[in-house]
């Protein structure tokens, strides 16, 4: 059986002031430095998230912006396309009056030609009916 002694309250005694002394030495202030590490990580994990939706905000906006960016890169080269659809067209019309305006200035000058050369011929061919004729009257 066990019998309660004094050495038991002795030991009973020192354990409890052993627990003081290792609590006020030992335990408080390792219990402080987890608790000061568990703020620094709970800070650096709370950082680490507000960086991680920075990044991932502005990660959306460069994307929109691309977006919008194409989309006005879109227009604008339709926009071109269709300005230089619209000077071909002014262009072509314009060569095309000018040939046409040649080729009419052209056929004026052959009908200029023609005509002199008409004209020519039949004082040409009158001289030389006139020779054949006199010709043919010698003989």
């Amino acid at each position: 059986m066990l019998s309660v002694d004094s050495n038991l309250i002795v030991v009973f005694i020192l354990i409890w002031v052993l627990l003081i002394i290792l609590t006020k030495i030992f335990f408080n202030p390792v219990r402080k430095v987890m608790r000061k590490r568990d703020k620094g990580i709970k800070k650096d994990r709370k950082a680490g998230e507000e960086a991680v939706e920075k990044y991932e905000e502005m990660i959306r906006k460069i994307e929109e912006d691309i977006r919008s960016a194409r989309a006005s890169a879109y227009k604008a080269r339709e926009k071109f396309e269709k300005e230089a659809g619209k000077e071909k067209e002014r262009m072509l019309t314009e060569v095309s009056g000018e040939c046409k305006a040649q080729i009419e200035q052209a056929r004026k000058e052959l009908n200029e030609q023609l005509d002199s050369l008409k004209a020519e011929i039949k004082s040409e061919s009158r001289v030389l009916a006139e020779k054949i004729e006199q010709r043919l009257l010698k003989i």
